[in-house]
């Protein structure tokens, strides 16, 4: 799974399950922007071990207007984005965290995921032939 696609996934969860909300890439907002914005904060892909690698991402999606925040936002966010589908694969969120004093509120979104690296098949172990030879010993 690439970032590109879980990105792909969580714009279409969020479009999914709250349909009249503008959604934004944060690279794209404007001062009268309304609704939400997502961003990737971080992305990393950790070695385990020799076949064995975590892929970890974050995910920041913050409402832009704060001075009409609806009740139900957090939960709308919560439900929507705990579990997405990724090409047919359900993902689950590892944690989400909900900030919203001060400033606009926002939810960090982490997924995290487990891959092995599938190694290329070999050819079987071939049997060698060995036969014994003459020693020439020379006078």
């Amino acid at each position: 799974m690439t970032t590109t696609q879980l990105t792909n996934s969580i714009v279409a969860t969020l479009s999914h399950h709250l349909p009249n909300i503008p959604i934004h890439p944060a690279t794209e907002v404007s001062p009268e922007s309304q609704g939400l914005t997502y961003r990737l904060l971080a992305a990393k892909l950790t070695r385990e071990r020799s076949d064995r690698f975590v892929q970890s991402h974050i995910y920041e999606i913050r409402w832009l207007d704060s001075s009409n925040i609806p009740e139900d936002l957090p939960d709308k966010l919560f439900e929507a984005l705990e579990t997405i589908e990724v090409d047919g694969t359900p993902y689950r969120a590892t944690e989400l965290r909900w900030k919203a004093w001060g400033e606009a509120p926002k939810l960090w979104v982490y997924y995290t995921m487990r891959t092995t690296k599938v190694s290329e098949s070999s050819s079987p172990m071939q049997q060698l032939e060995q036969r014994p030879t003459a020693l020439k010993t020379t006078k």
